[in-house]
C-alpha cells in the first residue's frame, strides 16, 4: 500500500466508531473521566439567598449611616434564624448564613458599634447589598456539564454542589501494548551487545493513563514466527485497541502484523507518509476490536501516539472538540519540507506579551529520547514545504504545558 497521507489515515482510523458504553460511579471515582449523559443541577444554589459577608441582616429602609438597631437573633452558616426581620431591628449572619425573612441587605460588621442588644451603623453602607440570590449561581435543570466533556476538579465541585452523588461516565477504554523485537530488554535487566531497553512501552502506557484510558502492558512478544503466534494466542487480547509496538516492517523478522492478520484482523492502511512514524498501520476485527501498529523506535512511537492514538483514545471516550493547534513564531530556521509530513520536537512558550515561540530541535533523529524529553510540543511541516525563516510563524501541537519567559 501507498503511504497515506496524516490526515486520510486518521479519518480512516476514526471512521464508523461508537463511544464505549456508560457505567454509573460514586463521585468521588469519577476524577478525570468523562461524562456520559449532560450533568444537570438537582437543585438551586444557592437554594436560598445567602450573606456575602460577616455582618447584620436589615430591612432596606434602616441600612444607613446613624440608624439605631436590636438585634433580634442571629444567622451563622447552617443555622437559619428562624423570625422575621422587622423595621428597626437587625439579625447578625454570617458569611453563607440564610438571609431572614424581611431583610434585603447585609451592613458589613466594619461599619457597625456594637452595644449590648444595640448596634449603630457608623457608616454609609453604600449601594452593595452584600446578598448572594437563590439560584445565583445555577438553577434546579439546568445543564451544568455536557456529555463528552472531561471531569475537570472545577466540574467534579460542581456536580457536587449540585447535590450529585453518582454520575455516568465512559468507562476506560482498555489499550493493549504488546512491545516486541528479540533485543528488547525489560528496565534494569543486564544488556549484552546488540540489546536495548523497552522504553516504549512504558511511556505509551503513561500516555494512555494520561488519555482516559486503561492500559494493559504485555511481556515482550519474540520476532520467531511461531513463537510470536504461540504468545498472542494465548495473552488476553480482549481490549478495545491492541497497540503492537514495531514487528511491521518488511524484514524476515517483522512478524507481527501478519500474525494479527492471521488472527482474522482486516488491515485498512499499511503506511503513513509521516516522518517520524512511516511504519504506522491500522486493522479491524469483526468483534470491534481496533489494532493501531505503532513504530518500535521509541520517540516515533510517541510523536505517532498523539498523532493517531490520541484521537482513537478521545472518539471511543466520545470526547467533544478537537484539540486547536497553536501558530508560534519560529526561534530559528527550519529548511524546506520533503515527500513526508514531518514533526520536530521543540519547545514552546510565551513571552511576557503572550506572544507565543517555538524552539525546534536540530536533532530530527527519531532514535534519539532525550529531545524528546525535553519537548513539549511539535512543529507540523506539510509536505514539500519551504523554507522558513526564524521568526515565520508554524504551526504547532502541545503536548506538554507552555512554557513562561523567552526562549534559552
Amino acid at each position: 500500500m501507498t503511504p497515506l497521507p496524516l490526515d486520510e489515515a486518521r479519518a480512516l482510523l476514526l471512521a464508523d466508531l461508537s463511544p464505549v458504553e456508560p457505567e454509573t460511579r460514586p463521585i468521588g471515582h469519577c476524577g478525570r473521566r468523562t461524562a456520559a449523559a449532560d450533568v444537570v443541577a438537582a437543585r438551586d444554589q444557592p437554594p436560598w439567598p445567602v450573606s456575602a459577608m460577616d455582618g447584620y441582616a436589615v430591612r432596606a429602609q434602616d441600612a444607613r449611616s446613624g440608624a439605631a438597631l436590636t438585634v433580634i437573633g442571629e444567622a451563622p452558616a447552617g443555622a437559619p434564624f428562624g423570625g422575621i426581620v422587622t423595621a428597626g431591628t437587625a439579625v447578625r449572619i454570617a458569611t453563607g448564613g440564610v438571609v431572614p425573612n424581611g431583610a434585603e441587605r447585609i451592613v458589613v460588621q466594619e461599619i457597625v458599634e456594637a452595644q449590648g442588644e444595640r448596634i449603630r451603623i457608623l457608616g454609609e453602607p453604600g449601594p452593595a447589598s452584600f446578598v448572594r440570590p437563590a439560584g445565583g449561581d445555577f438553577r434546579r435543570g439546568e445543564i451544568l456539564i455536557r456529555a463528552g466533556q472531561v471531569l475537570t476538579p472545577a466540574r467534579l465541585g460542581l456536580a457536587a454542589a449540585a447535590n450529585l452523588d453518582m454520575l455516568a461516565v465512559r468507562r476506560r477504554p482498555r489499550v493493549a501494548v504488546l512491545p516486541s523485537g528479540d533485543e528488547l530488554r525489560e528496565p534494569g535487566s543486564p544488556l549484552r551487545s546488540g540489546c536495548i531497553v523497552n522504553s516504549a512501552g512504558y511511556a505509551l502506557a503513561e500516555l494512555i493513563a494520561g488519555w482516559g484510558g486503561e492500559p494493559v502492558l504485555h511481556p515482550i512478544l519474540p520476532d520467531d514466527f511461531r513463537r510470536c503466534e504461540e504468545a498472542l494466542r494465548a495473552a488476553d487480547l480482549t481490549s478495545d485497541i491492541i497497540v503492537p509496538l514495531g514487528g511491521a516492517s518488511v524484514g524476515d523478522r517483522d512478524v507481527l502484523r501478519p500474525l494479527i492478520r492471521s488472527l482474522g484482523a482486516r488491515t485498512v492502511f499499511e503506511r503513513i507518509a509521516v516522518q517520524p512514524g512511516k511504519p504506522c498501520w491500522h486493522a479491524r476485527f469483526a468483534d470491534r476490536r481496533l489494532v493501531l501498529g505503532l513504530p518500535g523506535n521509541p520517540a516515533s512511537a510517541f510523536v505517532c501516539a498523539h498523532l493517531l492514538l490520541k484521537p482513537l483514545l478521545f472518539a471511543l471516550l466520545g470526547r467533544t472538540g478537537a484539540e486547536p493547534p497553536l501558530f508560534a513564531a519560529l526561534t530559528a530556521a527550519l529548511p524546506e519540507g520533503g515527500s513526508r509530513e514531518v514533526y520536530w520536537r521543540a519547545r514552546l512558550g510565551a513571552d511576557r506579551d503572550g506572544h507565543l515561540w517555538v524552539a525546534p530541535d536540530a536533532r530530527l533523529d527519531s532514535s534519539l529520547q532525550a529531545p524528546l524529553a525535553a519537548a513539549n510540543a511539535l512543529v507540523r511541516r506539510l509536505p514539500h514545504a519551504p523554507a522558513a525563516a526564524a521568526g515565520e510563524t508554524v504551526e504547532t501541537l502541545l503536548i506538554g504545558s507552555i512554557e513562561s519567559g523567552v526562549p534559552g
